[in-house]
């Protein structure tokens, strides 16, 4: 069990990773303004590629970046790659905070993907959670009304890719370090930008945008290597509901910077699925609890 000092210690790490990773995609949005989301990616990729590439040379592992061809690794990488085309599209005309709500729908759509395509087993209110959850995606997409917005779906697209990350990335063996797992993702997105340069006319970078793109590619790693530390030698249902702080600090940054603050039908909606998500951890963690005193009662 992880110590009260470790616990502290990985929930501010999560903490300050859902916050880079806000500002990642602030400076997303940021850049879109100049530039079509093909070469946000492809820069971007390419500036983080180069630096987790140092980082390996650095730690004396570049030898296992012949892991980066295992096709569930290129997998994860596409998976990931068609997402944040998605959620960067969608910045272009949405606020962040309501896009940044949007996706942390995922969670719930991992456990109902679970249940639909690889036979899991969860109860009525799991169930309920999820249907919370994706009501509350639908306050905040509003559809039938007059602000309803077709690219309101792109980042919920966004996260049910990233869910069927997940799964993928749970198949992803252990003896594939995670930055060869983030490079690869890394790379497959640089390569899908440059192949999206035939179908949108890229721009040329004047200095405030690439600043944008460094920006968003110093966030990207960081983000990355925050919330890996976060995780190392703690209880992941402890620290993983404080991945939610990303919605609170994507809606502080969109009325900072952006002027774009969310109605307050917006805001139940983000409400609804925080509280979908929490509640879904907060009673697995109960289950994964329950589970070992089973046994040692039936063992006794």
């Amino acid at each position: 069990m992880s110590s009260p000092s470790a616990i502290r210690r990985g929930i501010l790490l999560m903490i300050a990773g859902s916050s880079v990773f806000a500002a990642n995609d602030a400076f997303s949005k940021l850049a879109i303004a100049h530039i079509p989301p093909s070469q946000i990616i492809a820069v971007r990729g390419l500036l983080a590629a180069l630096a987790l590439v140092a980082m390996l040379g650095w730690k004396g592992d570049l030898a296992a970046i012949r892991f980066a061809a295992d096709r569930r690794v290129l997998l994860r990488g596409a998976l990931e790659a068609c997402s944040a085309v998605l959620f960067i599209t969608a910045l272009a005309t949405m606020a962040l905070g309501d896009s940044a709500a949007i996706v942390q729908v995922a969670p719930l759509a991992t456990m109902a993907g679970a249940v639909l395509f690889f036979g899991s087993r969860i109860g009525v209110r799991q169930w309920l959670a999820v249907g919370v959850g994706f009501s509350g995606v639908l306050l905040i997409v509003k559809p039938g009304t007059t602000a309803f917005d077709m690219v309101a779906l792109m980042p919920l697209g966004s996260a049910l890719l990233i869910a069927l990350r997940d799964f993928v990335t749970g198949r992803i063996g252990t003896h594939v370090p995670t930055l060869v797992v983030t490079l690869t993702t890394t790379a497959v997105g640089m390569a899908m930008g440059f192949a999206g340069a035939t179908v949108e006319a890229w721009r040329p970078l004047d200095l405030l945008t690439l600043a944008y793109l460094a920006g968003g590619g110093i966030t990207l790693i960081s983000g990355h290597i925050l919330t890996i530390a976060a995780f190392r030698g703690n209880d992941p249902a402890v620290i993983a509901p404080f991945r939610y702080a990303t919605v609170a600090c994507s809606v502080t940054l969109s009325a900072v910077v952006f002027g774009q603050t969310p109605d307050l039908v917006s805001i139940g909606g983000m409400a609804l699925i925080m509280a979908a998500g929490l509640y879904t951890m907060h009673d697995h963690r109960k289950l994964a609890l329950v589970k070992p005193a089973a046994k040692e009662s039936g063992a006794a």
